[in-house]
């Protein structure tokens, strides 16, 4: 009888005594990467760059996830609703935080349903005109819209796109009214933009350099508020007389809400290591981004101050797309 009862409690006293097994450093398995836009493009391009390097640096596969469609709101909700444990992130643009001022319902809360991760690089808009509507500055775009007002037309890659809300900014710190020309995409608005059928638009850089060494497009300003170190010699909207004028477009990595500060630490500083390889910054310099990896803090108060700041623009120009 004895035996009987000591036999268990012997049992229990061992098992007590072996130390607890070390849970999984992170990460311990593959880490997947949404892009909430569809392969090929620009966004598409820095995830695989930063997913290829953070692949290396973790140990541990980074799978690129494309969820394109609706605005990015079909990406952005599938972060939402992952498991708070880091294996899942997204890399965001200014689209996040233009979303809940277009849109009457989104399937996630932006300020509450996710976790800043760190901003990663910014870049400028540029303002460009085809070169046969004789526009050399934005004083004289500014004059000849104040003279011939809902004459003159930008393109845009879409209702509420960010090409489309630079504009409107303008028009509202400007005091004047370009007409509008949504296009299915930055593409065929630069085609139409090179063919004359429009007077302007606002782009990335990148996308029109060659058009403006080879004299077809006119560089008129950039839209953040100091000049840019990639285009030193091209005058802010803001000292081109659109006082206030600052826009910068941006990347971000995003976790879902929830995420724990030392998952958060570890992602931020892994991130960081990336964007401080050469080989990282040689394959994205073509972006004409400044690189570097930013606080969850900072990136966390930059989007609440985007959120603010387009929602004042959408109700302005009073933008819908539903």
């Amino acid at each position: 009888m004895k035996q009987w009862i000591l036999c268990p409690l012997t049992a229990v006293i061992a098992s007590v005594s072996q130390p607890l097994a070390a849970a999984p450093s992170y990460p311990s398995q593959p880490i997947r990467l949404i892009v909430p836009f569809a392969p090929g493009g620009t966004t598409d391009a820095v995830a695989r760059v930063v997913g290829a390097k953070l692949a290396e640096i973790t140990g541990q596969p980074v799978v690129v996830d494309n969820r394109g469609g609706g605005g990015t709101i079909i990406g952005t909700e599938a972060l939402a609703r992952s498991p708070a444990d880091g294996y899942t992130i997204m890399l965001a643009t200014p689209d996040f935080t233009v979303n809940p001022s277009l849109r009457s319902r989104l399937p996630y809360d932006t300020l509450k349903d996710f976790t800043p991760i760190g901003l990663i690089g910014t870049y400028p808009m540029v303002m460009v005109a085809n070169a046969g509507q004789t526009l050399r500055s934005v004083g004289d775009l500014i004059d000849r819209a104040k003279s011939q007002p809902g004459q003159i037309n930008f393109a845009s890659a879409g209702n509420g796109s960010m090409p489309h809300l630079c504009g409107e900014l303008f028009n509202s710190l400007a005091g004047v009214k370009l007409t509008h020309v949504p296009y299915k995409g930055n593409g065929p608005a630069l085609a139409d933009l090179l063919a004359g059928r429009v007077s302007v638009l606002f782009t990335g850089g990148p996308a029109v350099d060659a058009y403006i060494k080879s004299g077809k497009l006119t560089m008129l300003g950039v839209s953040t508020a100091q000049r840019h170190a990639s285009l030193p010699d091209v005058p802010t909207l803001s000292e081109s007389g659109v006082g206030g004028y600052d826009v910068t477009a941006w990347f971000g990595f995003l976790g879902p809400a929830g995420l724990p500060k030392d998952t958060v630490a570890r992602l931020n500083t892994d991130i960081a290591t990336v964007l401080r390889s050469s080989e990282v910054r040689e394959k994205l310099s073509s972006l004409g981004a400044e690189l570097g990896m930013g606080t969850p803090e900072a990136f966390g108060a930059l989007i609440r101050d985007e959120v603010d700041k387009w929602s004042r623009v959408v109700r302005t120009a009073n933008i819908t797309v539903e």
